[in-house]
Parts: C-alpha cells; sequence; structure tokens
C-alpha cells in the first residue's frame, strides 16, 4: 500500500514521517564488517603471515561487541578500537601499537566504502517523499562513528533530519528522542512510522508512544 498523506480519516491520523534506524536497516552493517574484516586479514597476511588471523579477527570482535569506545569518553574512538587490535596481537606474542593503527585504519577506511544504502533503499526514500512524507534517521552510537557512516552514504541529501544517540541526552529506546524527532519534522507521534531491526531500541518504545511501527 503507497503512503498517501491523502489517505486516513482526517488530518490526525495521516502519515506525516517516517523513521528509519541506520544500521541493518538502511545499510547492510554487518556486510560492510564482514568486508572490513576480509581486508584487515588481507592486510595481516602481506605483514604477519605467521599469525592466527582468524583468531585476531575473533578477538577484536568480541572486544568490539564488549565495549566498542571508551565508556568514559577519555580516549577517541579511533585509538580505541586501535587498542583492541593491539590486545589481539598481544595474545599471539607481537606488541606493536603502531601496526595495530594501521590495521584500524584498513578496518575503518574498507568499512566506510562499504557503507552504502540497501538496494532499493534510496528510490524508496524518494517515494515517500513525493507522497509529501518526511523522512528521519534516528540511530544510536558514538557521534563520530555514526557521522561517519551518515557522510559515508550521504545520508543529509537524502533525509530530512537526523538524530545521533550519542549527541542526545538520552538514546533510543528513551521516548525523548523519538518526540524530538517529531517535533523537528512538524508532526505528532501518532503520525509517524518508525521503522528498524531491533525490537527493543526500535520497536517496543515507538509503540508505546504510539507511532505506527
Amino acid at each position: 500500500m503507497e503512503l498517501n498523506e491523502d489517505e486516513g480519516t482526517g488530518p490526525e491520523t495521516c502519515i506525516k514521517a517516517v523513521f528509519f534506524d541506520l544500521d541493518d536497516t538502511l545499510v547492510l552493517t554487518h556486510a560492510a564488517d564482514r568486508a572490513a574484516h576480509m581486508a584487515v586479514t588481507e592486510f595481516l597476511s602481506k605483514h604477519h603471515s605467521f599469525l592466527d588471523r582468524q583468531v585476531i579477527i575473533d578477538t577484536f570482535v568480541k572486544g568490539f561487541i564488549t565495549q566498542p569506545w571508551d565508556p568514559n569518553n577519555q580516549i577517541d574512538v579511533t585509538e580505541w578500537r586501535a587498542q583492541i587490535w593491539c590486545r589481539a596481537l598481544e595474545a599471539q606474542g607481537v606488541n606493536d601499537i603502531q601496526f595495530a593503527r594501521e590495521m584500524q585504519h584498513c578496518f575503518d577506511t574498507t568499512r566506510m566504502t562499504s557503507f552504502q544504502w540497501s538496494p532499493g533503499v534510496e528510490a524508496m526514500v524518494r517515494k515517500i517523499l513525493l507522497n509529501r512524507i518526511k523522512v528521519g534517521i534516528i540511530t544510536n552510537g558514538h557521534p563520530n562513528v555514526q557521522r561517519a557512516k551518515l557522510l559515508a552514504c550521504r545520508a543529509d541529501d537524502l533525509f530530512n533530519t537526523i538524530l545521533v544517540g550519542g549527541e542526545e541526552l538520552h538514546e533510543k529506546p528513551h521516548k525523548s528522542i523519538f518526540l524530538k524527532a517529531c517535533e523537528l519534522v512538524g508532526c505528532k507521534p501518532e503520525q509517524a512510522v518508525m521503522v528498524g531491526d531491533n525490537l527493543k531500541t526500535d520497536i517496543q518504545v515507538s509503540y508505546f508512544e504510539h507511532f505506527l511501527v
């Protein structure tokens, strides 16, 4: 069914905005991660072929998932992740923070190059805009990381408003970030749709705040 501003029982029920999560909703972040891991694996094979490259990748992923950036915001996020690579190297007898930084640079560069809209996303969003419906992104994460992703896929060229949880007082699933998004585009929650891949952070709170999900 096409979204249309003229549909509904009246001005209070028509859809005026659609908000999207970013990672693994608009962009296949896991695919970009896999491409980055492959690039780092190749980088390792050229410089330290004797190392167990898969173990290093697995160790990094575990550390990344556990704490992807400094919770105290004292260490730059890029340096923090380089230190995760460094600990993975140290587990195999290599202590080289500069090489770990090069690994992180390889990871970041490949990941951002791969960070593009999933097939059909741009056409879908432009079709929504043609129906005079505002579109926005509400994404959690470290501001530097998320803004780099948004820049890589040129989100500002396509979306009316973008909120990054790390720049706000509260991230998803706190209701304040959803209500702020509505305020920015000039609609009520019941006139908005939230689209995401995570039941807890994207769907449940949106439902209880009367979004369509």
